[in-house]
């Protein structure tokens, strides 16, 4: 398996150089994600992340249109990741993909944007975009009383940063309810590439974790190192341990 520091596989075929450079550097200020870091830190299975990516983003040209792979590997934008969260919502409650895909049509025509599921405005107007789709909430319930709320409910959108409407920073461990660490971890597409890192000085985590560890589990000797609070660090380690035990109950 890949790790997050392993963002972008080097080209060798030497073919123009430079627009390749440009690619790789507007594909990072993006957020880059592997299918398995989609799966680790959103819980979205990978057979469903590679086929939003694959087909009905890279065949289909919904969301965006974008072929999004390097080599054999397929990976997620920031903004993929943030619709994936909603469409595992959908995907969970047994809605369709060809209904997902219209609600999501008709949701990109009502906000004017490719990625309309995380839309701050989703919140409030998907029901009644949803049901103009043709596909009532009522009949994707597995037990006939399942409310769109229930489904694409606040803790989807109250994590995250706007501008605009449209996200641009997410907290994870405050989406899954890691209280001690809440938003002093970020996911931002303009910091280390989109990987998460502490709000302070924006040092990613598993860099600072890997120190901790590598120090005999010194929070102090590593705060001083990087220049940061003791608390920082434990959100790291916490923030990090969190995401190891999620990675090993989805991988089972």
């Amino acid at each position: 398996m890949m790790s997050r520091s392993t963002r972008v596989p080097l080209r060798k075929d030497g073919v123009d150089t430079m627009t390749t450079v440009k690619t790789s550097i507007e594909r990072l200020s993006a957020g880059m994600y592997w299918l398995s870091e989609v799966r680790n830190l959103a819980g979205v299975p990978t057979d469903l992340s590679r086929r939003f990516v694959r087909t009905y983003k890279g065949q289909r040209g919904l969301w965006g249109g974008a072929e999004q792979r390097e080599g054999r590997y397929y990976y997620a934008t920031f903004l993929d990741l943030m619709e994936l969260r909603i469409v595992n919502a959908f995907h969970i409650s047994g809605v369709p993909w060809q209904r997902i895909c219209k609600t999501a049509e008709y949701a990109r025509q009502r906000f004017g944007t490719d990625f309309p599921f995380s839309h701050r405005r989703f919140q409030t107007d998907g029901k009644d975009i949803f049901d103009r789709s043709g596909y009532q909430i009522e009949q994707v319930s597995r037990g006939g009383q399942l409310a769109f709320a229930k489904i694409i409910g606040p803790s989807l959108f109250e994590p995250m940063d706007y501008v605009d409407d449209a996200p641009v920073r997410w907290y994870p461990a405050e989406e899954w309810g890691l209280e001690t660490v809440g938003r002093n971890v970020v996911v931002d597409p303009r910091r280390s590439f989109g990987s998460p890192v502490i709000s302070e000085r924006f040092i990613p985590t598993d860099t600072l974790n890997l120190n901790f560890e590598a120090e005999g589990r010194d929070a102090s000797m590593v705060a001083r190192s990087y220049e940061i609070s003791e608390a920082s660090v434990w959100c790291a380690v916490r923030f990090e341990e969190e995401l190891a035990r999620r990675s090993t109950k989805i991988n089972k």
